[in-house]
């Protein structure tokens, strides 16, 4: 990857992530850390947070157990991680990468998780399933998102209709014939009240996935 196509896409995320203060808090997911919790950390495990921006859900799992990886396009993301990592005296692995240019091993981790990690739908149809054949079997996907109907709330998320998730559709690409062969453990439509920091807090609405490879 060349380092003027990560710099198109990171710019805005390291202008967002400039501040002294952490984005979107420096705590983890509540629905993701509810999720994860209930995982067991195999030995000599590999976790990928793709998209983990300033590292809080990458942070947190590594305190945890887990080997924790991220990737996501800001530079100022990883610096903010590294030192969010210091703080709890952990490690995490942290790339500079694009989802729809990255190569990704095959069969190697026990979990993905992400959180409001939200593409252009002709990049997640093709490179979100994708993503899973890095799964080892009876890895884990869990993800949260924010839904089409969160399009009228002021509680975060991008305000176009294509970046939003359905969830019939964005399950359909999941664990249809791009993906590995996926279980599904728990899909929901829900609204919930946000309280991450000042850009996610309020009522919102959301998709919750939670996968297993076969």
């Amino acid at each position: 990857m060349t380092d003027d196509k990560i710099k198109s896409g990171g710019e805005m995320w390291d202008e967002r992530f400039s501040s002294d203060e952490y984005a979107y808090g420096k705590e983890a997911n509540i629905w993701l850390s509810e999720r994860v919790s209930q995982i067991d950390p195999p030995p000599n495990n590999r976790a990928l947070f793709p998209a983990d921006g300033e590292g809080r859900n990458a942070v947190w799992a590594a305190r945890i157990g887990w080997n924790s990886e991220v990737f996501d396009l800001s530079v100022v993301g990883k610096q903010k991680c590294h030192l969010l990592a210091q703080e709890h005296a952990v490690t995490v692995d942290y790339e500079v990468d694009d989802l729809a240019l990255r190569v990704f091993p095959q069969q190697s981790y026990d979990l993905i998780a992400c959180s409001w990690f939200h593409t252009p739908s002709e990049i997640r149809k093709v490179h979100m399933p994708r993503m899973l054949h890095s799964l080892k079997s009876g890895g884990h996907f869990v993800m949260e998102g924010y839904h089409t109907s969160q399009m009228p709330l002021h509680s975060g998320g991008p305000k176009s209709l294509d970046l939003l998730f359905d969830l019939d559709e964005v399950l359909g690409e999941l664990v249809g014939e791009k993906a590995p062969k996926m279980n599904i453990i728990h899909t929901a439509i829900t609204s919930t009240v946000l309280d991450e920091s000042a850009l996610h807090k309020g009522q919102a609405r959301v998709v919750r996935i939670h996968l297993q490879r076969d």
